[in-house]
Parts: C-alpha cells; structure tokens; sequence
C-alpha cells in the first residue's frame, strides 16, 4: 500500500542511530532490507515499524510516497521482533548491545536462534554471531567493539578463540589500526593451528609471506614400567611357620565366645591373602588345595 511519506512518523521507542567516536561506524555489519517498510496504523498517521533505511532512501529520491506494509495491529512480542529487526538493519545499536537485545528477547520467549531468525528475517547464524561477542568475547574487547575501534568483522572472527590473553594480542593491531579487517580471519585462523607462534610471526606470515619457524612442543615424559626386584622372603617365611605353630597349639585351648569370633574373622582374612598369595607364586593358577590344612581346618569352625 503507498503511504504518504509526510504521514509516516518514527517508532519513539526505537534508538537514534549511532556514530562512533573516531567516526567508525558499525555501518560495516548493516545489511539492506529488501522489504517494504511496515508501519502501525495510528489515528494521527502511521507508527513506523521497519524499513527507516528504505523510507530515507525514498526521501532522498524525492518521492512523497512510499509502498508499505500496513498493520491495524500489533502485540508487545511483534512489536519487539520489529525491533530487533529495525535495530539490525539499520544498525542502531552497537554491535555488544545487539547481541544482548538477541539474547534477552530469546531468554524471555524461549525460543531458539532458528525461531528468532523466522521472526525478524535476520538470518540464524547472524544471530548466532551477535550472542557469541557476549558469550566468548574478552569483555574488554566488547568495549572497544561499542566504540568502533573494533568492526564487527574482526570481534567475531576474535571471539572464535576461546583464550581471552590470546584474543586480546590478536585484536591489538587492529585496533591500533595497524591491520585491515580483510587479514583477520587468516590470522585467528593460524592462531588456532599454531598456539606456539607469537602473533608478530602469524601476522608477518599472513601479511607478508614470511612463514616462522615453530616451537616445538616438549616431548611427553616417557613412564618406564619399574623393574621386578628379587624378593626377601625369609620374614615371611618365619611368620608363617610361627603362626602354623601357633595354630597347631590352638586345639589345646579353651577360647572365650567373644575372642573366638574375633579370631575366625582374622583368620578368614589372612585365608583370603594366603589364596591370592598362593595363585599369584603359581603363575595365577588356582592352588585352594595348597592352603595348610591347620587353616582349613579352623576356617570351617562353625561360629
């Protein structure tokens, strides 16, 4: 439907578009909508919803009307797509706070990237940039982000490297403008690959052709089994002819209820050692039979 341009007043609530301090603008991220503005049917005109950027180039051309999209209403949630997608495409809001409206939208209406994109027009992996400078971007970098002296280009490809020190030495010579955004892709990309080179040498590589030597990286230790040592068995061999002795006396004796428990349970114990102890001399083969036969005796004691 053609409008006339004179009756078609801004969205009060929607920020006025920014430029940066140094003159960088974030015009670098902003995408021409193909479509018509849409607009709010009000009793004094029409609330402009969408499409600032098509409605100034109308203007510019020095046309009174405009073709538009015409709404009789809309709910709090459209309104705040149009929004979204207004802030997007006409790049008035910093790159940082965009981001944040994505995911502050998102949060409050549980829906996933792939439903915003639906709703606004602007494409799920572009959402999907805009909440990575929030979640993995150096929050330091996010500030020079707002600021212009860090594009969009170069915050998103940083943001794909999960060290915040190593992100913060990749985004210095661009910010110091030493770099063009057109390198920063092959560099993060090298910085990725090459942990050990320093960002002088991946730059100089990139930049220049001139390819560093890297590190290399210190060789794993190398854990040698132990060696077997010839054991002493005379101890035990002592210990266990003093206990058969002391087993063999004990049939004689007369052995209090409570000290009688204790002493099956002990003996129990050292029966399972013996058994492993035996399996393990012959060569892990079962040897139950080998057990003295004064232990076996005791074990089989009823409590």
């Amino acid at each position: 439907m053609k409008i006339p341009i004179d009756q078609i007043f801004p969205d009060p609530d929607l920020p006025v578009s920014k430029f940066q301090k140094n003159g960088r603008r974030e015009s670098t991220r902003s995408v021409r909508s193909k479509r018509d503005p849409v607009v709010l049917f009000k009793d004094n005109g029409y609330l402009l919803l969408s499409g600032q950027r098509k409605l100034s180039a109308a203007k510019e051309a020095g046309e009174i009307t405009v073709e538009c999209t015409v709404k009789e209403e809309v709910t709090a949630q459209e309104r705040w797509e149009f929004s979204l997608a207004e802030q997007y495409h006409s790049s008035l809001v910093p790159a940082m706070e965009l981001g944040k409206a994505f995911m502050e939208y998102r949060d409050s209406h549980s829906v996933t990237q792939q439903e915003l994109a639906r709703r606004t027009g602007i494409t799920p992996g572009t959402i999907h940039h805009y909440e990575s400078l929030i979640r993995t971007l150096d929050p330091g970098l996010g500030e020079k982000v707002n600021t212009g002296e860090l594009t969009f280009k170069e915050a998103r490809s940083i943001a794909d490297i999960e060290d915040h020190a190593r992100q913060r030495e990749i985004a210095q010579p661009f910010i110091e403008g030493r770099l063009s955004s057109v390198h920063v892709e092959r560099i993060v990309g090298r910085a990725k690959t090459s942990s050990t080179l320093s960002i002088e040498d991946i730059i100089e590589e990139v930049v220049n052709g001139k390819r560093a030597a890297e590190t290399e990286p210190e060789p794993a230790p190398v854990f040698q089994r132990a060696r077997p040592v010839e054991a002493d068995t005379a101890l035990i061999e002592n210990a266990v002819l003093k206990i058969a002795g002391e087993l063999d006396a004990l049939q004689l004796q007369v052995i209090p209820e409570y000290r009688r428990l204790k002493l099956i349970s002990s003996l129990r114990i050292l029966d399972s050692r013996l058994k492993s102890a035996l399996m393990t001399l012959n060569g892990g083969m079962a040897a139950t039979t080998a057990v003295p036969q004064q232990l076996s005796t005791i074990t089989e004691v009823r409590v």
